[in-house]
């Protein structure tokens, strides 16, 4: 037997171009192929196939099909055309086999041998290749999650300043009163507003009024703690949701905001200039249950606070 497996493995180039000619008959995608990735792979089969005949060693066979299975799951060939590929082996062993100058008996007996290590191993074959499929499926999964996820903070982010836009306003808004209101607990609202802000953008342009409201909710969202939300309600305009959080907490927090702010600094035209908010907030009153009175009461704070000279916090009192 080990002098036919030495004649075999003499005769591997020759075997090879006619197992790869067999393949590319079938079509499909393997008529696509790289074929020097299929001879590479052909090449590497061969070696660990006489050693699961000779030795009854399937351990480098295992690892082939694993490969196979790996590269061709990615390509999306079909089950179907790998096992057919697979099986082509032993249409082209034959003729080579039966060409060698051995007794009949001994043809015979390691004909019988090689489809029985490619039946043994075609069961592998079909456990590896939808093993394979399965990761693939699940890492299309993870890949549309992580998209959905996306998408979704996409459609509630503001593009330029990154914070929450006003749409998810109004939704997160009704469920925090909700929320506060089911189990009593505080919550308070803050609305900032860059001062002279239009001043800024017909003085400086547009692009410069864009940096300026950048720069503010980003400073906005470093000012305040992980639970507290920030979106940017309209214009130059922020809000600020802070759970769990009463009137005087919330006016410390606000003042936090708007000093923050007023360190900032924008380099334009050879000047320096700085900015300013005015920020209104009001907390959540226990005979309150809707948005409207509560940002009402919000809106009438950050009047005030711009009527009295602006940069300065207010908070509603009845």
């Amino acid at each position: 037997m080990n002098e036919l497996f030495s004649k075999l493995v003499k005769q591997k180039e020759e075997i090879i171009v006619q197992w790869i000619n067999r393949i590319q008959n079938l079509g499909g995608s393997y008529s696509r192929a790289n074929i020097s990735e299929v001879k590479d792979l052909c090449g590497e089969f061969i070696p660990a196939f006489f050693e699961a005949v000779k030795d009854n060693n399937l351990t480098q066979l295992r690892i082939f099909i694993g490969k196979l299975c790996n590269i061709r799951s990615s390509q999306g060939f079909r089950l179907s055309e790998v096992q057919r590929a697979y099986c082509y082996f032993a249409d082209v062993i034959k003729p080579v086999i039966n060409n060698i100058k051995i007794a009949s008996k001994e043809k015979i007996k390691i004909i019988d041998l090689i489809e029985d290590v490619l039946l043994e191993t075609m069961f592998e074959l079909s456990e590896a290749y939808h093993r394979k499929l399965d990761e693939k499926v699940d890492d299309y999964v993870d890949q549309i999650e992580q998209i959905n996820v996306k998408l979704k903070e996409d459609s509630i982010r503001d593009g330029l300043t990154g914070c929450y836009n006003r749409r998810y306003f109004q939704d997160i808004i009704a469920s925090e009163i909700s929320r506060a209101s089911r189990y009593d607990r505080s919550l308070s609202l803050l609305m900032l507003d860059i001062d002279d802000f239009k001043k800024l953008n017909d003085t400086y342009s547009h692009v410069f009024g864009d940096k300026v409201l950048k720069a503010v909710g980003e400073s906005i969202r470093h000012s305040v703690r992980d639970v507290d939300m920030v979106f940017r309600y309209g214009g130059e305009e922020f809000s600020v949701i802070m759970p769990d959080t009463h009137k005087d907490a919330a006016f410390v927090g606000a003042e936090r905001i708007r000093k923050n702010i007023e360190k900032l600094k924008f380099n334009i035209k050879d000047k320096i200039i700085k900015v300013t908010v005015s920020c209104g907030g009001a907390e959540l009153c226990r005979k309150e249950a809707n948005k409207g009175s509560l940002v009402s009461r919000v809106d009438r704070a950050l009047y005030s606070a711009k009527a009295k000279g602006k940069n300065q916090t207010i908070f509603y009192k009845e």
